[in-house]
This record gives structure tokens, sequence and C-alpha cells, in this order.
């Protein structure tokens, strides 16, 4: 059989806390009990000190030695009035050459005679230990019944401050797409009230993260359609045509699936990053990290890459702005002309980047109209602002970073 509630959240903190309130009972306890037991050994011990002091003041008259008969000082009536609502059991009177002390098994208390012999009254534990019995037994009823008192009033405390997690775990079951979302709750304690927080705004990126794949999709569906339309078109034109050339039906139909390969490209270019770290990070540094990695394709193409003197920090996700970054040298390389150079400028002052580089005869990433797409939706999880510019022979990517 399983109890649920046991492994309730409110269930381990009551726990807790009465274990802990438990063991400082348990403490109290012992520290109370040792000190009634000592204060009531210290009473016995007072006790057989004024009977020993009235005995050798009122009844004793010849000095005392130890074959002596002591036997009249149980009977002096006064003796017996003490005796009779104090914790002294089975008393003996001792007369010795050394005084006896108290022990764990007797309590004694001496005086002095005048024959330098000690008369010794002497008592053991028994009532001491009986009374510290009974009140250890009243003192644990009254521990269990505040403990259970205490606990009553945790539980229902706790019910109380914790019912906002009760809430918020309503407020989430509940929630539909098509109902306005707020996990935020105001009457709950500081620590629910962040966690409420928190998780209304995980939900919201989490929700903002599916509609951006459901727009990426719904891109990708109408860019990748009509390259897709295209090769089912050749396909109908070379079945039913035969005029159609061999040879031009495969370059034709290599230029389709090379726009089509490019076309996913781009679609896969995009990543989530609601759940990356930002930092502050350096563009010059990681512009020379690029240009080492794209070392081979600069060489290859014959390109001079010219990197900036100045150089500013962006705070942001590192993976995110180094892809960004990555695709736009790496375009400005394979889109280039041959032996021709790309400027990288920067200006600090404005927080201004720009990539720069005389166009080839193929088709820019960023000319496209989903790399349009891709760029705009980085540059707001990012934070730039951007614009190209671009003629017959020249492509410019400005991009201006966010404060």
């Amino acid at each position: 059989m399983q109890f649920k509630w046991a492994r309730s959240l409110k269930f381990k903190i009551a726990l807790i806390f009465s274990i802990g309130l438990a063991i400082a009972f348990s403490i109290n306890l012992l520290i109370a009990v040792k000190t009634i037991h000592t204060q009531k050994e210290e009473e016995v011990e007072n006790v057989l000190k004024h009977l020993l002091v009235e005995s050798t003041d009122e009844y004793i008259t010849i000095p005392l030695n130890p074959s002596s008969n002591v036997n009249f000082l149980y009977t002096i009536p006064h003796n017996i009035m003490i005796l009779s609502d104090s914790e002294v059991n089975a008393l003996r009177f001792v007369i010795s050459a050394n005084p006896h002390r108290t022990n764990d098994k007797l309590i004694a208390s001496s005086i002095k005679l005048s024959n330098n012999y000690y008369l010794n009254a002497i008592s053991d534990h028994q009532k001491i230990d009986k009374a510290t019995y009974k009140y250890t037994q009243k003192l644990l009823i009254r521990y269990i019944i505040s403990l259970l008192i205490i606990l009553i009033i945790i539980i229902f405390t706790l019910d109380f401050y914790m019912r906002p997690l009760e809430l918020l775990a309503i407020k989430t079951r509940e929630w539909k797409r098509e109902s306005p979302f707020d996990l935020v709750l105001d009457d709950a304690s500081s620590e629910i009230k962040e966690v409420s927080t928190a998780f209304d705004a995980l939900v919201r990126r989490l929700e903002g993260y599916r509609q951006k794949e459901a727009e990426l999709f719904k891109e990708a569906a109408h860019e990748l359609k009509t390259p897709l339309a295209l090769m089912r078109s050749r396909l109908d034109v070379y079945e039913n045509s035969i005029n159609y050339n061999k040879d031009k039906f495969i370059i034709d139909l290599g230029h389709d699936i090379e726009r089509l390969t490019r076309e996913l490209k781009n679609v896969l270019f995009l990543e989530s990053s609601d759940f990356e770290e930002t930092s502050h990070i350096g563009i010059i540094q990681m512009l020379k990290i690029l240009e080492n990695k794209m070392a081979i394709l600069i060489q290859r193409k014959g390109l001079t890459l010219v990197l900036p003197n100045e150089t500013f920090s962006v705070l942001a996700s590192a993976r995110l702005l180094f892809k960004v970054l990555s695709a736009l040298l790496e375009n400005a390389i394979t889109y280039a002309q041959e032996n021709s150079t790309i400027e990288v400028g920067c200006d600090s002052s404005k927080r201004q980047l720009w990539i720069g580089n005389q166009i080839g005869h193929e088709k820019y990433l960023f000319s496209s109209k989903i790399g349009e797409k891709i760029l705009k939706r980085l540059s707001r999880e990012i934070g730039f602002d951007y614009t190209i510019t671009q003629d017959e022979t020249y492509f410019r990517i400005e991009l201006i970073f966010n404060s």
C-alpha cells in the first residue's frame, strides 16, 4: 500500500520540524530531570545536615565513638517530623573516623564531634528516584501534548501558506492554448511567488518557442514547395516530351536540387536559443576565431580578409552570435568574386559591424526570402538591427547592436 501523503512536501517539512522539536524536547527533558535529581539530592543533604546539627546540640550529651549505640537518634520526635516531609530513605547514623561522601548510591552529610570522630547521616536514592520518575512522567506527557499541539498548528500553517502551490498546479492543468496565460500568484509568500514568476516565464518561453517552430515549419513548407514543384514539372515534361534533351534535363534538375538544398540549409540554420545563458562577448575575438576556421576556404578562392582594428563587446548567447557571424562571413566568402577583398568593419562608438564583398555569380544567402526571415528572427533574439545594401558589383550587410 502506498501513502501518497507521506511523499508530500508538507508532510516532509512537518516531519523534519517534529524531529527537531522532539530532539529539543528530549534534551530539555534530560536537563530538567538531571536538575531536579540534583536539587533533590541537595535538599536531602540539607535535611540530613539539619538532623545532625539538632541532634548534636540537644540530644548528644557524651562523646560518641564507632562502638556507641546511636539508636536513640532514630526516635527523636524532631527528626521523625522532619523525615516525614523529605525524600530521605533508609536513614542510617554512622560514627566513623572519616566523613562519608555523597556518591551515586548514597547521600551523606557529616558533622565533626568533639573527640574528632564524625557523625554521619546516610540516605539512599530510592525516594529521590521515585519522585524524579513521577516528575519525568508528568513532564513527558506535557511535552508530548505540546508537541502534538505545535504539529497541528504547523500543519494548518503549512496548508495555508502552501495553498498557492496547489492553485499554481490547478492553473497549469486548466490552462488552454486559446486562453490568456497567467501563472503569477500575487497573494503568495515571496518564495512561492518567485517560483510562480519563474514558472510563468518558463512556460511563456516554451510557448514562444512553439510558435517560432510553427512559423519556421510554415515558412519551410512555403519555400520548399517551389523547387519541389519545379522538379515535378520537369519530370512531367521530360516524360511527355520527346524533344526534351536528356543533358539539359539533368542540368536543370541539378540546379533545382541545388536550390532545394540551399533552401533546406537555410531552414535548418535556425535553432532555438531560448535557454542559453548570455555573456559579454568580444567581437574581434570571435572574428579572429572565424578567420582561422575559414582560412582554407579563403585561401582556395584567393580572397583577402580585412579585420577591423576597433572592437566592442556584446551581451548575448555566445553560440547564437557565433552562428550568425559565422553564417555572414561564410556566405561573404562563398559568394564573393575570386581574388577579391572582403572587408569587415567596426565602429565601437555606434556598436556597428559590417561585412562587405564583391558579388560573384551565385545567389547570396540573405538576399533570399527565407534568408531575410531567418536574419530578422535572429536579430530579435540577439538584439541588433540590420541593413543590407547591394548593387550589381557589391554586397554589404550592417549590424547595429543594442546598448
